[in-house]
């Protein structure tokens, strides 16, 4: 199988997804908390933004902004591995633990951007963990509204146009 070629690869707010292999059981809250350092690390090594995230029990969710110097794919490659690697130490399981791809889509208008973010937020909300999105301790939710959270989000200008409707 040929690798998935991407057009645009960085200097772009990507809206990425990450799925559990279907034979892997969800994260705990320890577990949770490796997903979580492993984005931060990655953040503080790399060039790239974290613009919101959501991490859930069988996938995650976030708006990332790799800089120049970063390919998504490699951003995406980086963080899969550490939180892989310190979750099967863990639970002394060699067998990965991430679908081999993830879904990535390029956000283009401030429009678009917006709809993502909520959507984002609300996933926990949809899938019946919680009633507000505040409530949910592994959301960039809680640090926009609160200014409190497990990651700490990027500031970044949003230069994509309100009225953009692509």
């Amino acid at each position: 199988m040929s690798p998935l070629r991407r057009i645009e690869q960085h200097s772009r707010f990507f809206f990425v997804t990450c799925n559990l292999r279907k034979s892997i059981p969800p994260f705990n809250q320890v577990e949770f908390e490796m997903l979580a350092d492993a984005l931060d690390s990655v953040r503080c090594k790399v060039d790239v933004a974290l613009c919101g995230y959501c991490l859930m029990p069988d996938h995650w969710h976030a708006i990332l902004l790799p800089g120049e110097s970063a390919a998504i794919s490699d951003v995406l490659l980086r963080i899969k591995t550490a939180a892989g690697n310190r979750i099967r130490r863990l639970r002394h399981d060699p067998a990965p633990i991430w679908q081999p791809r993830f879904y990535d889509h390029v956000l283009r208008t401030r429009h678009e951007f917006d709809e993502t973010f909520n959507y984002m937020h609300q996933n926990p909300v949809r899938q019946g963990l919680i009633q507000d999105p505040r409530d949910w301790n592994w959301s960039s939710a809680r640090w926009f509204m609160e200014r409190r959270g497990p990651l700490q989000i990027d500031e970044v200008k949003l230069p994509l146009n309100p009225w953009d409707r692509i």
